[in-house]
């Protein structure tokens, strides 16, 4: 008999204490650490600077490249010819590229504000829902681009700009930012209308989706240690920081 009060009360422990586990609230994957006010009318993509000590944006509203330092505070601008110009990726520590949305070219660019080239992405759509994000791989040189929305499209270009992927992207209602994390081989995403960060695999399938409260999220980067995210609001003009967990 005291084997059997024994046993049951080993299970009704058990059972407490799995219960108790699973009662547990899910772990944050990104916890708010701050935000900075910029001076960048409208900034639209973001991406580390090379030396991890600042960023690069661009501005849609002055057709400017904004070098950041880590407060946000603005150390450079190059002008830049054309209009509308949405995202932004570093190649190496002199070369830029940013995206025009409406005439959907790609424009090379070195850090000094000499234009090196453009190239014309065949992409169709409306004018205003063109491509607004692109992050480069460094490992095999390839391009990944994304078109907003009409639709939202995920886009993998070689290394001689040819385009050897076109999805169609359906977890969401818009896209807006990318990152390459060279780390984890994966691709962090944002969601203007959806409110989302979001995680993909390199071929654009959705791993994670995690929930945010910036209006208008529009670039996306990681520091080079992968502890922390950051995220750029076009109408706030902030520069928000997460601690990666």
């Amino acid at each position: 008999m005291r084997k059997i009060f024994f046993l049951i009360t080993v299970l009704l422990l058990i059972t407490i204490i799995s219960c108790k586990e699973k009662e547990q609230p899910p772990k944050k994957l990104l916890t708010y650490v701050g935000g900075y006010a910029i001076s960048v009318p409208e900034p639209s993509g973001l991406v580390m600077t090379q030396d991890n000590k600042g960023f690069w944006t661009v501005s849609d509203e002055t057709s400017t490249i904004y070098r950041l330092d880590n407060e946000g505070n603005v150390v450079q601008t190059i002008k830049v010819d054309g209009f509308d110009f949405e995202a932004i990726t570093l190649i190496d520590d002199t070369i830029l590229v940013i995206l025009q949305e409406r005439t959907r070219e790609m424009v090379f660019l070195n850090t000094s504000g000499t234009e090196l080239k453009r190239i014309k992405l065949d992409l169709e759509g409306e004018l205003n829902s063109g491509p607004e994000g692109i992050t480069f791989n460094p490992e095999n040189r390839h391009f990944y681009i994304l078109n907003e929305k009409k639709p939202s499209l995920f886009v993998e270009l070689d290394e001689q700009l040819n385009i050897i992927r076109k999805d169609t992207l359906k977890f969401c209602k818009d896209v807006s930012g990318l990152y390459f994390d060279e780390a984890n081989q994966i691709l962090w995403m944002l969601s203007d209308e959806s409110q989302l960060v979001i995680k993909t695999d390199l071929n654009g399938k959705l791993l994670e989706k995690i929930n945010i409260t910036i209006p208008q999220p529009e670039g996306i980067t990681l520091s080079k240690d992968g502890r922390n995210l950051y995220i750029v609001s076009d109408n706030k003009e902030t520069l928000y920081v997460f601690k990666v967990n």
